[in-house]
């Protein structure tokens, strides 16, 4: 064996034993992804999770006050997420994600919509505070800075390799905006204000999934080329309302949340051309909303996380 082929199996071992490690620590099997949504199923506003088919529901949360938003970090070991348990105001937490070992991140009220940058050291979040801003913060809380200053914006959403965020912003027009994980160098993808939000990057950085208001109609979901071109392609177009989109890790799929005659919503699947639609969370007496994935398989051990780093790719 070469001393090229001896370091690369070398690599693929070290690799191998971490990712069996937090898999370990986790507690998850390795072809099974997750993904974490809120629910009034059973009365209140919850944190639950359950595997990428729609198999074993789990309850993370129970706390008479709200929860809602939650967000995976990148290695699958916490969630972050909004709770009216303090005063019953808005505050962003993070948990493990078998819900232990609660902490409050933010101070300053009326906090939602937290985003974990890739690499997991900082966290962007909205803000509302005489109009909604996007901030962003260090994952243990600290360090929190103000990144929009002018107009309202919300829904951050971290490019793959951290070096953008997407918002919902009525600013440029309004639409889907990207910056620089400052606040800078501000460019719209789309128009629209208001009537559109919920951005999600595909893993390649290529596409943002978001919701739009459909006039006279419904809410709906199309994507948008992130490099400025203005294409786009609308996924979805009929009734019901379908809002949420979450990219799944490998690219394939999107879950999102559909609205039943009843107001009733619950998550579903649909593939990234937006055909084959399944549905993933039962029907029941609440609803479900805002889903968030985490695969064992796909997470970065990319200390930087500068760039996507799979066991698939590695194993390649």
């Amino acid at each position: 064996m070469s001393f090229t082929a001896r370091r690369l199996a070398a690599a693929i071992l070290a690799v191998s034993l971490l990712i069996q490690t937090h898999i370990a620590e986790n507690g998850y099997a390795a072809s099974a992804a997750k993904i974490v949504f809120s629910s009034t199923r059973d009365g209140n506003s919850e944190i639950y999770v359950m595997d990428s088919d729609g198999s074993r529901h789990v309850r993370l949360t129970d706390d008479p006050a709200i929860d809602s938003d939650p967000a995976w970090s990148p290695d699958g070991r916490r969630i972050a997420f909004v709770s009216r348990r303090n005063g019953g105001v808005d505050h962003i937490y993070v948990m493990d994600s078998d819900g232990r070992n609660l902490t409050q991140l933010t101070q300053d009220s009326n906090n939602s919509e937290p985003a974990w940058s890739p690499d997991g050291v900082r966290i962007a979040f909205t803000r509302s505070e005489a109009g909604k801003q996007v901030w962003v913060m260090d994952a243990d809380g600290g360090n929190q800075r103000r990144l929009t200053h002018a107009g309202q914006n919300s829904h951050p959403a971290w490019s793959p390799d951290g070096r953008r965020i997407a918002i919902a912003s009525s600013r440029l027009g309004g639409g889907i905006v990207v910056m620089d994980e400052n606040g800078n160098d501000r460019e719209r993808l789309t128009r629209g204000a208001w009537s559109q939000g919920n951005p999600s990057w595909s893993p390649d950085g290529q596409w943002i999934a978001h919701d739009f208001w459909q006039k006279g109609a419904t809410h709906q979901i199309s994507v948008v080329r992130t490099d400025g071109s203005g294409l786009t392609k609308r996924l979805t177009g009929n009734p019901p309302h379908k809002r949420y989109p979450a990219w799944s890790p490998d690219g394939d799929t999107i879950a999102y949340i559909q609205e039943d005659p009843n107001r009733k919503t619950t998550i579903h699947l649909m593939t990234a051309d937006g055909k084959h639609i399944e549905q993933l969370s039962e029907e029941h007496d609440g609803n479900d909303t805002a889903p968030d994935w985490f695969d064992p398989e796909a997470w970065s051990v990319s200390p930087a996380a500068n760039f996507a780093t799979t066991w698939g790719e590695i194993k390649r």
